[in-house]
């Protein structure tokens, strides 16, 4: 578990240490605002990657990776998402969904709402294959727009399988924006 651990943050220094993150020239008008809080319509795409615990608050707590794909084109300030997240006790989740990005000053609150499969290996059991996964990322934006920041998060069956424990996560995130 702690090489597991070692390795993420490892990958995670290395992109921000590496980076020279590239942001759109123009600065485009956010596609609306509420006083200083501006929704951000499109922007460059972004590498996610995380490192934390799943399951943090209960007894079958392991230590968890993910990557995650979130495309800059939205539909208003909504746009889709793509990721798979991994624990050291062999469950997996891939997952897909949307996600919107709101700017205060240097802050980003990322809100995602996502669904997918979880193969549980010898992991927490979710009670199905089927999941649906929200979190919430708080991130401080530098100014070559790469990010840093914590996400928690949730995933839970909804109750359409007979068991729903659910579990939640908490994450050490690093997000470097693309020029592709």
């Amino acid at each position: 578990m702690k090489a597991f651990l070692r390795t993420i943050i490892g990958a995670m220094l290395a992109f921000f240490a590496w980076s020279q993150p590239i942001l759109a020239e123009e600065t485009q008008r956010p596609p609306f605002s509420i006083g200083d809080i501006e929704f951000l319509g499109n922007e460059p795409s972004y590498l996610d990657l995380g490192a934390g615990a799943f399951d943090f608050n209960d007894d079958e707590t392991s230590a968890a990776g993910y990557i995650e794909y979130r495309y800059g084109k939205k539909l208003f300030f909504i746009g889709p998402v793509l990721g798979i997240m991994a624990n050291t006790d062999g469950g997996v989740f891939g997952y897909g969904g949307l996600y919107a990005n709101i700017k205060y000053q240097k802050l980003i609150v990322t809100p995602l709402v996502t669904l997918g499969g979880y193969h549980q290996g010898g992991s927490k059991d979710l009670g199905g294959t089927f999941q649906f996964r929200t979190g919430i990322n708080f991130a401080y934006q530098f100014d070559r727009g790469s990010r840093l920041g914590i996400r928690l998060a949730h995933v839970s069956n909804a109750s359409i399988h007979d068991r729903n424990p659910g579990e939640n996560e908490i994450f050490l995130t690093y997000a470097l924006p693309l020029a592709f």
